[in-house]
């Protein structure tokens, strides 16, 4: 049997501190509330911190190109130096706004499981494209190829959701469109709305996705990649050194990135309705009353006439005063009428 709490005294009362007001908001809704606080929230070396960009890998596992982004090692694990990564992020998203605010497109590329979640969601959010599953081999460099996979995958899914044409096919060929949808969506889900190579390339883990490096390389396409402390930093045109692992990192770098691509985005369309409200208006043209009939304008110039007194049907043409030799209209010669 368990005994009652005795009550608390005036002085344990006192010295024991006020515990804060429970928040309103249940457990499931702050979780909910943290994506959204970390889009609105600004880059700064204490949200680095809070995310645990600053862990690398342990020292036997380091590529020596990341020497001079390593701050230190504690407890068996470099440490990354933050001062050098929030710098280098902020021009990374800057890169990332004025590409997309010039009408380009980004590819959002993480195939990890931490990074499969976080890609999709953000790049959907952005508008932007995203590879989350499995990268397939030339993608870009063979994108002509992959652009006819592409348009296959759209029109399978237009069969399978007009129930017209799903009706004019058999129960085989059905099955056979669905099991080619569930392995197009796999790879290709995030590249169907991508009617070209992008125009910059934002990856994680740039050592799992060494072929998208290569390929993105040899298009001479920018990349901004998250580098690790075991990863090279050689090929990539705008490095951020930090953790790639954690999830909360990855969280960061993917909101971070989307916020600015939606930025430029939203900056890009603005310019556009700016251009069309400031385009001078299209000449009107009077079509006239609308009776059913086509108004052909004739712009060719008239014939001229052969013969001030021509004939319909013979064409001839004839001096002032007519032929001797023909009959006028009263069945007499011309030049017979008097002397007869």
């Amino acid at each position: 049997m368990s005994e009652t709490p005795a009550a608390p005294t005036a002085e344990t009362a006192a010295a024991t501190p006020t515990p804060p007001p429970a928040a309103p908001e249940s457990a499931p809704a702050a979780e909910s509330s943290l994506g959204q606080a970390l889009k609105e929230q600004e880059l700064s070396i204490r949200a680095l911190l809070e995310a645990g960009v600053h862990y690398g890998h342990q020292p036997g596992r380091w590529n020596p190109l990341m020497r001079s982004f390593i701050f230190g090692e504690r407890n068996g694990t470099h440490i990354v130096d933050l001062d050098q990564t929030l710098p280098m992020l902020s021009e990374a998203l800057d890169f990332l706004r004025e590409t997309t605010a010039a009408g380009g497109r980004v590819l959002f590329v993480g195939t990890k499981r931490q990074a499969a979640a976080p890609i999709m969601t953000e790049a959907r959010r952005c508008r932007q494209h995203y590879v989350n599953n499995r990268w397939l081999g030339g993608m870009l460099t063979n994108w002509k190829t992959v652009k006819k996979s592409i348009d296959r995958y759209n029109q399978f899914l237009d069969i399978l959701g007009s129930e017209d044409k799903k009706a004019e096919l058999s129960k085989k060929e059905l099955a056979s469109i669905s099991r080619q949808v569930e392995k197009y969506a796999k790879s290709l889900e995030g590249l169907r709305q991508m009617e070209r190579t992008p125009d910059a390339v934002f990856i994680i883990d740039v050592g799992k996705e060494a072929i998208a490096v290569q390929e993105a390389k040899r298009l001479n396409i920018p990349i901004v990649g998250i580098v690790d402390t075991n990863n090279s930093p050689r090929d990539i045109d705008f490095v951020v050194p930090g953790n790639d692992d954690a999830i909360r990192a990855i969280d960061l770098y993917c909101t971070a990135a989307a916020n600015a691509c939606l930025e430029g985005y939203e900056q890009h369309q603005a310019e556009l309705v700016a251009q069309r409200r400031d385009a001078p208006p299209a000449p009107k043209v009077d079509a006239g009353p609308r009776t059913g009939r086509r108004v052909v304008e004739i712009k060719q110039a008239p014939r001229r006439s052969r013969g001030a007194n021509s004939s319909a049907g013979g064409g001839k043409s004839f001096s002032a005063g007519g032929r001797s030799d023909e009959a006028g209209p009263g069945g007499e010669a011309s030049g017979e009428s008097g002397q007869e």
